[in-house]
Parts: C-alpha cells; structure tokens; sequence
C-alpha cells in the first residue's frame, strides 16, 4: 500500500461543479440513513491494514499505540486508506487532535480512488471549530460543503467524533451525534475509506491521533422513493 503526498498552493478552494447542498444549523438532515451490518472495524490495537509512513521533519503516519497517529508539518494533505471497496456505507471515527495550533483540518475520506490518488470525498473539522465537505481530485480540496462554524465541535485540543454518510449519490456529516451538514454529490459512487489531515499553513503543524474507526453498510430511508 502506498501514501501518496500533494503540495497545493491553495489546498481548500471553492468548487465549480454543481452540488445540491442543504446546511443543518439547526435544521435536521432531509433523509434518513438505516445501519445495517458492521462490515470493519478497527481499534488500532496492531498494524492491520495500515500504512506506516516516516517523511522525517514532514509528515509521519502509524499505528501507534493503540492509535492511528498522523503528524503533518508542512502545506499537504494526506490520507492513509484501506485496500477495501465500499459503496454504500456509514463511517465513524473518534479522533483526538494532540497539537495546539486550531486552524487545521482532519477527519474520515470515503470512495477514495484505489489506486490511492487521494480522489474522492472528504468529511472534514478542525480545531478551529469549522467543518466542511470536500471533493479532491488528486490534487486539491474543493468545496462541496464550504467551510463554517459549528459549537457542536469541540475545539483544539480535544476529542471529536465524526460521522460521514455516503449513500447513492448522499454526503452527510454529523459531529458528536449532530447532524451539521448534508450534499448530493455523484463523481464518485464506491471506493476505499481513509483518515485524512490537512495544513494549509506553512511553518505550522498538525497532530491527530484516531482511537476507533467503524464502518456499516447502509441504505437510506427516503419517504415516498
């Protein structure tokens, strides 16, 4: 399995593509999602399917004990993914941040190319209390959902879960059992799930360490469809 490292001047851009997109400050999501069966979980309690990578002074990436632990030093964003395909699928993921520095970026990546480009969505918070959903092509973030603030996230260094939807052509996300945001989005419609964290600061760093991650196969429940 290979990490592959992208260096953009802008990391997080506004997107051209046309999306449905409905916010959720205080508003509930317009479906709803069924679980049904857990198809992978992981506690990090061994390597398992995930990457070790050491980039030296910029970027390490490892199960570490009992975490997935990703330190980024430079203006990348990276992810680390499994060699499985899903389509339909919810996936959580508690997730601490080590570090201090809030204006940063990191959470859970479905239908990732599996060829391991980075292609593909990412549901995103950030010690600053911003969420958002993005669609890389390889080489940059592109706004789905753009960046704004939430009270539901907890900020810097602390503890998060996140919760990512990606049903037929639906994107949710939900923040600590809350619903925040939902899209239609149909570049992408199966591939791999990841753990993603982003800087966009030069000379700051990111730390973040993933507890747990699970993943479910699910259907939406769409009244009157």
């Amino acid at each position: 399995m290979r990490i592959h490292l992208y260096l953009a001047i802008l990391l997080l851009t506004a997107s051209c593509q046309p999306v449905f997109e409905r916010l959720g400050t205080g508003l509930g999501p317009s479906v709803g999602f069924t679980y049904l069966d857990l198809v992978y979980s992981d506690q990090f309690d061994g390597p398992g399917k995930w990457t070790s990578y050491d980039g030296g002074d910029n970027l390490k990436m490892a199960v570490d004990d009992g975490v997935y632990r990703i330190w980024l030093a430079t203006r990348q964003y990276v992810w680390a993914q499994l060699p499985y395909k899903f389509d339909d699928a919810v996936i959580e993921a508690e997730v601490r941040q080590l570090s201090d520095f809030g204006h940063n970026a990191y959470g859970i990546a479905c239908r990732l190319d599996p060829a391991n480009s980075g292609r593909g969505y990412y549901f995103l918070i950030g010690g600053d209390g911003y969420y958002s959903i993005r669609w890389s092509n390889g080489r940059s973030l592109d706004e789905i959902v753009s960046a704004k603030p939430s009270g539901k996230i907890n900020r810097g260094s602390s503890t998060n879960r996140i919760k990512a939807i990606c049903v037929g052509d639906y994107l949710a996300l939900w923040i600590n059992d809350h619903f925040v945001a939902e899209a239609r989005d149909s570049r992408a419609s199966a591939g791999a799930v990841g753990l993603s964290a982003v800087m966009n600061y030069a000379g700051k760093t990111v730390e973040v360490a993933f507890e747990e991650i699970y993943i479910w196969r699910s259907a939406l429940d769409e009244p009157g469809r």
